[in-house]
């Protein structure tokens, strides 16, 4: 199995929407990437911004299920080497700075992929891939990262 990261936008799906096709989908993604996937600290932090926002009534369980995933998951933390390779990425490439921050802290974990659907799908990031995992085009690509 390729080590693969996950934006905060999965982990909003599956835990906010888990009815819905989005939310079906994150969460087979969460549960395929278990033990070897990587959540950068960042991304937990959006996740529980989003929730506080959106569902303050859930925000104690928010707390709770990021416990989870920081036992699940490898959670990289935004160290200043990652803030230094942010800002490079963000120069270099465009991305907002927390965007870059994310994709350091994932590449420097070793995931060669990043799913999210918030960067441009496709795009190459110093050799890590970012794939929207709600673009059925990207399917057999996501099967071929958890094989």
């Amino acid at each position: 199995m390729t080590r693969v990261a996950l934006d905060s936008n999965i982990l909003l799906y599956a835990e906010l929407e888990p009815g819905s096709q989005k939310g079906k989908r994150a969460i087979d993604i969460i549960v395929r990437a278990d033990r070897d996937g990587v959540i950068p600290a960042q991304c937990l932090g959006e996740f529980l911004r989003v929730v506080q926002r959106r569902r303050p009534d859930v925000f104690d369980a928010a707390i709770k299920q990021i416990q989870v995933y920081r036992a699940a998951f490898l959670t990289p933390a935004t160290t200043d080497e990652v803030i230094e390779a942010a800002a490079d990425l963000s120069s270099t490439h465009g991305l907002q700075v927390w965007d870059a921050v994310i994709c350091a802290a994932a590449e420097r974990s070793g995931a060669k992929a990043l799913l999210t659907e918030d960067l441009q799908d496709g795009r190459l990031l110093q050799g890590m891939r970012v794939l929207n995992p709600f673009n059925g085009a990207n399917d057999a690509a996501i099967d071929a990262l958890f094989s």
